[in-house]
């Protein structure tokens, strides 16, 4: 009964060093699968892509509006137009957390956001408020323009960050503007002659411009959206009104 025993156990020592031994067999034949020269091809080729897919450069197309209330005081029946637009040019450096699909991308950049309307800006000792425009000549148009410096802060997720397009991106952030122009522009046409008349200096805009971003797509063409959390007022001077865009987005570099 012992050398039985002594047989089985030697057998099952034997099977299991062989198959640990087939099995690092295994394992090494599977390293030597991918050759130095295709390893540092690929490395190169990483490299390569990996200058080119930090969207440092943003063009955004974008329909700009307000979120308010016609009724509210200083409105007067206030209606904006659907055609209301904006664009945003902004750089970007994208810094990748190490060598994951997440990065942090700090930018600065230029935004103008041009409301229409039938409506006028009135400014006098209260504070500003919009105003029906008359009923005389063809057609009237005003247009109320801001522009801004923003610096957008994004925290971005790409599928693959080393390959140049056929990517989804996801980036989620803040951006924090400053005011640096303010005018409204009005159109009309009387008796065939257009006149336009512009005019700047409305103190009661607010001096900046702070909200959260959204950023999702499909290599270089995204859709894009940003809230302001700060009226576009200064309290207590205007109307209560919010900005919103959303938009198409063309970024790589």
């Amino acid at each position: 009964m012992k050398t039985i025993v002594v047989l089985l156990a030697t057998f099952m020592t034997l099977s299991v060093a062989a198959q640990q031994q087939d099995s690092v067999h295994v394992n090494k034949k599977k390293k030597r699968e991918l050759t130095q020269e295709q390893i540092d091809q690929k490395n190169k080729n990483e490299k390569k892509f990996s200058k080119f897919s930090k969207d440092r450069f943003a063009i955004d197309l974008l329909g700009s509006n307000w979120i308010y209330n016609k009724n509210s005081p200083g409105m007067n029946g206030l209606q904006t137009k659907w055609y209301s637009r904006g664009i945003n040019i902004y750089f970007y450096y994208d810094f990748r957390i190490k060598h994951s699909r997440f990065s942090f991308a700090p930018g600065i950049g230029y935004s103008c956001s041009n409301i229409y309307s039938r409506h006028k800006l009135v400014e006098d000792s209260v504070g500003t408020h919009f105003e029906p425009l008359e009923n005389a000549g063809d057609y009237k148009v005003n247009k109320i323009a801001l522009q801004y410096v923003d610096i957008p802060l994004e925290f971005r997720i790409k599928t693959n960050p080393d390959k140049l397009d056929q990517i989804w991106k996801f980036a989620i952030g803040f951006k924090a503007g400053i005011r640096v122009d303010a005018h409204t522009k009005t159109k009309t046409k009387i008796g065939g002659v257009t006149k336009v008349e512009l005019e700047r200096r409305f103190p009661d805009f607010n001096l900046f411009r702070i909200g959260p971003t959204l950023r999702i797509g499909y290599s270089s063409f995204n859709i894009t959206a940003f809230y302001s959390i700060l009226g576009v007022f200064k309290k207590d001077r205007g109307p209560s009104a919010n900005e919103f865009n959303v938009g198409i987005s063309f970024n790589g570099l």
